[in-house]
């Protein structure tokens, strides 16, 4: 994970959702828990990414944007990871794979997770943002 370093190209944005102070995360059908993100498309943005995203899979307007690193997965795929206010939630419509939408004091634990690898609770603590697990986290 590269904090405050924005790759070149990018595959794909994950958004930490945020109502006030407490994380917001979209069960995912197939999955469990996660915040929202995907794929990038053609000529996107990551804002454009993480607003289609939030919108599409958690009912989701967001505030500003802010982009905070990335990481790269073994095959090489790019992840922006962006951080965000919610400041409207629409009812899911059911046409994307979120089932529920909740916000969270603390995160929930990892078998609760979508990925077990403590990535969320490492970014949340070391961007200073509320609701990780007291404890420490893996260093991705």
């Amino acid at each position: 994970m590269r904090l405050g370093v924005l790759p070149e190209v990018h595959d794909s944005v994950v958004c930490l959702t945020y109502t006030g102070d407490r994380p917001l995360l979209v069960r995912n059908r197939r999955r469990a828990w996660e915040f929202p993100g995907g794929h990038a498309e053609p000529e996107e943005t990551f804002q454009d990414t993480a607003r289609r995203e939030a919108r599409e899979e958690a009912g989701a307007t967001l505030g500003d944007i802010r982009p905070v690193g990335h990481y790269v997965l073994s095959g090489g795929h790019v992840t922006v990871v962006t951080h965000a206010q919610v400041t409207a939630l629409a009812p899911l419509t059911g046409e994307f794979e979120t089932v529920e939408v909740r916000a969270f004091d603390v995160l929930p634990s990892d078998d609760q997770l979508s990925w077990a690898d403590g990535l969320y609770a490492h970014l949340l603590r070391e961007l200073g943002l509320p609701g990780a697990p007291p404890g420490p986290s893996a260093n991705p």
